[in-house]
């Protein structure tokens, strides 16, 4: 049966979004039973773009409509009741960006849930594509890692108004520093420390979600280093990572990875999912959504869902924060006692 689903804080510019969301629906996985948004045009809009019943009274549509899982993509001062409501009665939500703005509420968010959950599924996650699975699953390629290079670039929402022909627009540079963090802890774990320059907005002391424009950072473990580079200003959404291991150098997109030997620089092996390559914009975007609706929709188990690293991410994030403005390195443990 297709899953009761409402689609909150939307906007018409993320029409990739909009477009995968109605190929779900089309496939069956989904029955859109509500739009919401904090302005009644923009709820109007989507709500007759996607052919379903559109409020601005969370509550209301909460009663009225009964979601059993919810997309959403989290206005800046939108409550974060709405998604701790969500998680407390058992809907499922699948958050474009980070669900929180601060370490604080990633920790009240952290404790409603289980380290996995098939509840919660955030936004994108560089550690779900193509590459990084078959690097995974056809030998351990990412044991060990030394050394770990980043790139994320992507476009956002105000920006792609600018832009004609900018594909899967995100709100703030947060979205893609929240994905690049998180798949550095995946992979590393928690760096004992963050070094960060940012150029552009760091907005509200506090909440890490009105960062925008271009961001270094250096995490530091005891025997390792991660370097990532992440910018809002570019379209289409971009990942690449290069990883070294006392074994192996791996370097990976989305749609492609290459390994060569650590030894002597001689190719073990590479693929391309080279018609992932030609897919429309809005395919992948789909793809991630029907994931989350099938395990959602899955009977209970323990590998049922993802990690979700909520408190470890956004202490990162917030290291990452404080570090540009005292120009030294910091540390997201420390952050996470403050706030524990």
């Amino acid at each position: 049966m297709p899953i009761n689903c409402a689609i909150v804080g939307l906007e018409q510019i993320q029409k990739d979004w909009v477009e995968a969301i109605a190929q779900v629906r089309d496939s069956g996985k989904i029955n859109l039973v509500a739009v919401a948004q904090l302005q009644m045009g923009s709820a109007r809009n989507l709500g007759q773009r996607l052919d379903a019943p559109f409020y601005v009274d969370f509550r209301r549509m909460m009663l009225e409509a009964a979601p059993q899982m919810v997309i959403l993509d989290r206005p800046r001062n939108f409550p974060l009741d709405f998604v701790i409501a969500c998680l407390q009665q058992g809907i499922g939500v699948f958050s474009l960006g980070p669900p929180v703005q601060n370490l604080a509420e990633a920790q009240k968010l952290s404790v409603m849930l289980e380290p996995i959950s098939h509840l919660l599924y955030i936004w994108p996650r560089m550690t779900s594509s193509w590459a990084m699975r078959q690097c995974r699953e056809q030998e351990d390629y990412l044991r060990g890692v030394r050394f770990l290079s980043g790139q994320w670039t992507g476009i956002t929402h105000s920006r792609a108004r600018e832009w004609p022909g900018a594909q899967a627009s995100v709100r703030s540079l947060s979205v893609l520093a929240w994905d690049a963090c998180r798949t550095v802890i995946e992979t590393m774990g928690v760096p004992a420390t963050v070094y960060a320059a940012v150029q552009g907005e760091l907005g509200n002391r506090d909440r890490f979600t009105d960062v925008n424009g271009l961001v270094s950072m250096t995490l530091r473990f005891i025997e390792s280093t991660a370097s990532l580079v992440i910018c809002d200003n570019d379209s289409p959404l971009s990942r690449s990572l290069s990883l070294f291991n006392a074994s192996h150098l791996v370097n990976l997109s989305d749609h492609a990875y290459s390994i060569r030997s650590a030894a002597n620089g001689s190719e073990i092996e590479k693929d391309t999912a080279a018609s992932q390559l030609r897919d429309a914009a809005w395919k992948p975007l789909a793809a991630e959504l029907t994931e989350f609706c099938d395990k959602f929709a899955a009977p209970a188990s323990p590998d049922r869902g993802w990690p979700h690293f909520l408190s470890d991410t956004a202490a990162v994030l917030t290291a990452m924060m404080v570090s540009h403005r005292t120009s030294a390195a910091e540390s997201p443990q420390h952050f996470r006692g403050l706030h524990g």
